[in-house]
């Protein structure tokens, strides 16, 4: 680690510090120093080093005041949250009323539904060749 920046008194507090500024990129804020760095914490750690960090140390009550407004701030973002993407109102099917049957009609159709298709209507008569026909036919003759 790096010698502590003027004013830092301890390590707890420059990794706080550090700690604070990173939040504040991921959030949006524009790095203070240019550099192949990437990663928030990185940059945050760099502009320490570079003493590109305002900051001052607070007393309590002032710590409790900041603590305060950022927990509105926080229960305002909630209730006022944007919709990126709205959910889609689900799609209730058509209610479509059903047909009334009479009871004979309703018989009918269950009794075919348990009978089931059928297949004799509409079958050709094929004549079956007997076994012994077959067996004595003369085969075509092979070329």
């Amino acid at each position: 680690m790096p010698e502590l920046p003027q004013g830092v008194e301890s390590t707890f507090r420059y990794i706080l510090i550090a700690a604070k500024r990173a939040e504040q990129l991921i959030s949006g804020a524009r790095p203070r120093v240019t550099g192949r760095h990437v990663k928030p914490t990185t940059i945050a750690l760099s502009e320490l080093a570079a003493d590109r960090v305002p900051w001052r140390s607070v007393t309590a009550d002032e710590y409790e005041a900041l603590l305060q407004q950022e927990v509105a701030a926080r229960e305002a973002e909630e209730h006022h949250v944007a919709v990126l993407f709205p959910a889609v109102p689900p799609v209730a099917p058509l209610a479509v009323e059903p047909e009334v049957l009479d009871e004979e009609d309703e018989d009918d159709e269950l009794d075919e539904e348990l009978e089931g298709p059928k297949f004799d209507e509409n079958l050709e008569v094929v004549e079956e060749a007997v076994a012994d026909e077959l067996l004595t036919e003369d085969l075509p003759a092979e070329e």
